[in-house]
């Protein structure tokens, strides 16, 4: 019963981050790209996908309705493929983890988000980007014309999944002293 509550307890903490984040306007700053990176890693069984998954399945209706979307819209197909992208990088990072792994992996991924998503918003939003390779650099980079440059979602992206993946170490660092660790050989140093 613990367990849960402390499962339910973070949930709530992530999702209230995300929510006051795009309240206050941090664009693409988020924990949960990070946790979902490191509990695939870290975590196993049901445990690995409830957390990061249940937080995004929450949260992502309600901001597509602070932002004044549908509650339900196509791009929250690009999400689950831009997650998908990122599920490439859990053998490479289980094979020999490391903080230097994990910080690399956690960029590589933020990256691959980044790329996936903005594709997919080049090929679903036609009325925003012209069908040509200036349109899709321009998906890639500047953004739509209005709504402020792309790359500033790919560098904060970069900076949250740095800073949140540090987090996430630093607090598995003592269940590791407790518990044996989920990856054989693993350790947090």
């Amino acid at each position: 019963m613990h367990r849960w509550m402390s499962f339910a307890a973070l949930l709530v903490v992530l999702m209230a981050f995300r929510l006051v984040g795009a309240w206050q306007g941090w664009m693409n700053v988020s924990p949960l790209p990070a946790l979902f990176l490191l509990s695939m890693v870290c975590f196993h069984g049901r445990e690995r996908w409830l957390l990061p998954l249940s937080a995004w399945v929450i949260t992502d209706p309600l901001l597509n309705v602070f932002y004044g979307h549908a509650m339900l819209a196509w791009d929250q197909l690009g999400i689950l493929f831009g997650l998908a992208a990122t599920l490439f990088l859990v053998p490479w990072l289980k094979n020999s983890f490391s903080w230097s792994r994990a910080l690399t992996a956690s960029l590589v991924a933020a990256v691959l988000f980044y790329l996936v998503t903005n594709t997919v918003s080049f090929f679903g939003l036609p009325d925003f980007y012209e069908r040509s390779w200036q349109g899709f650099w321009q998906a890639q980079w500047s953004g739509p014309v209005g709504l402020g440059p792309t790359w500033v979602f790919l560098r904060n992206a970069c900076v949250s999944h740095l800073l949140f993946t540090t987090l996430f170490l630093l607090a598995l660092r003592p269940l590791y002293a407790y518990h044996p660790a989920p990856l054989a050989g693993t350790t947090l140093r």
